[in-house]
Formats: structure tokens, sequence, C-alpha cells
């Protein structure tokens, strides 16, 4: 009998546990996709429909009087009386189209498909995800490219800054303050956008985003060492909003870091309601006829959503250096 070199009898031992191993192999049915998440949907009214568009339009009015105040009330023996004046002017928000699609041979569809995965599973997760992120940065910051912003850095909103830690120094970060303090600059950025919209009720805020760090540190500190509250139920339960009967939500929001003025902290406050603030998705993500090219195939798809409008600019108001 001939023997086999050793180096041959160790190859084949290698080979048949690594076979071994492959036949002891379980694999997960499940897949581990990427730990993503957008928030638009929650923080932005969204008007769904219209095709694909090149802008959209809103009409504005503001009305006048040939008259002061005090000259409408009318007496028996008058005879000049005011006219009632419209100022019409239009709105125009640009759109933005969105397009990408997914590319695989023939043969590596067939070969998956054997093993009960199908690429386009995957790349059509893939493709949604990229939109969806794309909505989102469109939703709060906007686009550098096209020099466009969003919820928190529209140049046309109100900006002020926190008030200082009322211990001394210049310091207005929440992470400083007490409870009255941080509700005193939450009620104060409220009354002055309430008092700006004429005291309307229409004009009240009814939504709060802040960095996740300054909504962290108001769940977990308590309003004092003696009491169970957090400063988070402190201040949605003593907001201006919730006295004058509304409710007041408060959210964390990751595109409110280092956003506002030297890179600080910002609290976007707005009301959030279709009237007042949206955003238009006039085509939502389309998968467009497939292609076939030298044994590939190329399946396109498109959308189209316009950039934030702002309705009523004066109910959004920024702070800074929370």
């Amino acid at each position: 009998m001939i023997k086999a070199p050793i180096r041959t009898r160790r190859l084949a031992v290698n080979d048949s546990y690594t076979f071994l191993m492959k036949e002891l192999e379980k694999v997960d049915s499940q897949i581990l996709e990427p730990l993503t998440g957008t928030d638009w949907p929650r923080d932005m009214p969204v008007i769904t429909g219209g095709g694909l568009l090149e802008s959209i339009a809103s009409i504005d009015v503001t009305y006048g009087s040939t008259g002061a105040e005090d000259d409408n009330l009318f007496f028996e023996a008058a005879n000049d009386i005011p006219v009632i004046q419209a100022d019409m002017s239009k709105t125009v928000a640009r759109t933005f189209n969105f397009a990408e699609y997914m590319s695989f041979s023939t043969m590596e569809k067939e070969k998956m498909i054997q093993v009960g995965r199908d690429p386009e599973t995957f790349l059509n997760k893939g493709i949604r995800l990229h939109c969806d992120k794309l909505i989102d940065r469109n939703v709060y910051r906007g686009f550098t490219k096209v020099a466009s912003t969003g919820l928190c850095n529209n140049p046309n909103v109100t900006r002020t800054s926190a008030q200082p830690h009322t211990q001394g120094g210049t310091d207005t970060r929440w992470s400083q303050k007490t409870a009255d303090e941080i509700l005193n600059d939450i009620n104060t950025v409220i009354s002055a956008l309430w008092k700006n919209n004429d005291c309307s009720s229409d004009a009240l805020p009814n939504h709060i985003l802040i960095p996740v760090e300054q909504f962290g540190l108001l769940v977990t500190r308590k309003v004092s060492d003696d009491s169970e509250r957090s400063i988070l139920t402190y201040v949605l339960e003593n907001n201006l909003t919730r006295q004058q009967g509304g409710d007041l939500v408060i959210s964390p929001c990751k595109w409110c870091k280092s956003i506002g003025t030297d890179d600080s902290d910002r609290m976007v406050v707005y009301m959030n309601r279709v009237d007042r603030i949206c955003f238009n998705l006039t085509q939502p993500l389309r998968r467009m006829e497939t292609e076939y090219a030298d044994m590939r195939i190329k399946i396109p798809y498109i959308a189209q959503f316009s950039e934030v409008r702002f309705l009523y600019p004066s109910t959004v108001r920024y702070l800074d250096g929370i």
C-alpha cells in the first residue's frame, strides 16, 4: 500500500473539518438590517399627491382699511366710510426629485432564489430607506447643494437666546439650570410667539423639539431632591399652552444639536398643524418599468417632494443656547 504524503493527508483532514463545520452551521433566517430611523412623520404634516410638479404655490392675503381703527365707527352724520383693501401675494416652494435604481445580474438572482433569498427584497428596502432619510433631512435642515432650509434652520424665523443661569455668569445651558429656569425659558418663547400673533389661540404652539441630550435631562432629573416628578412632567403640566387649554408635545430631535448661534443647541417651538407648516409629497416613491440589458436587471425608482412650506412663519420660533 502506498501512503499519501503527510501534507496531503493534513489537507484532507482540514477539508473534511471545514465541510463538517459547514454542515453543522445554522443560518439564522433573520436579516440584520442597519439601525436607523426617521422622525419627520411625527414632527411635520405632509400633503400627499399631485404628481410630478415644478413647484408648489400658496396665496397669501393681508387686509387693510383706508381709515384708522376709530374711523370704522359709523355715525348718522358721517359721509366718509372706510374701504376694505386686500393685498394678495404668492409664495412658491420648490420641489426636489429623488431617483435611484437597483441592478443585479440574472444569474445572481437565480442563485439567491435557490437559497430562499431575493435581491429585490433587500435592495427595495435599501432604496426606501434612502428616500426616507433624504426626506428627513429635507424636513429638518434642507440641502446645502440647493440652498434650501428646513424646520430647524429657516432664516426667516425669529430666534432668541436662552437666559443665563440665575446664580450668575453667562452659562445658558439647561444642564446648569433648575426646573423653574427651564420652564421659564419655554414659557418666555411661547408667550412671545403668542403675543406676536395677536394672542390668537390658533397660534399657541403645540410642539417643541429639543436635542436628545436635553430631552434625556428632562426625563431623568427630578424637580427637586424630595420630589418624584421629573422636570419633563413638571414642564408639561405648567407650560403656557397647557394653561390655555391646549396640549404641548416635547420631542427629542437629533437635528437640533449644534445648529444654533455659535454652534449652540437649539429649541424649536411651533404649531404642528397642516395649515401652519407642512411639505408636499407630490410623488410617493414609485417603482418604474424594469429594464433588461446584457443579462442584467435594472429597476428604477422615483419620488418627488417639496421643501418645507412655512405658511405662517410667525408661528415658529427658535431658542438657542439651551
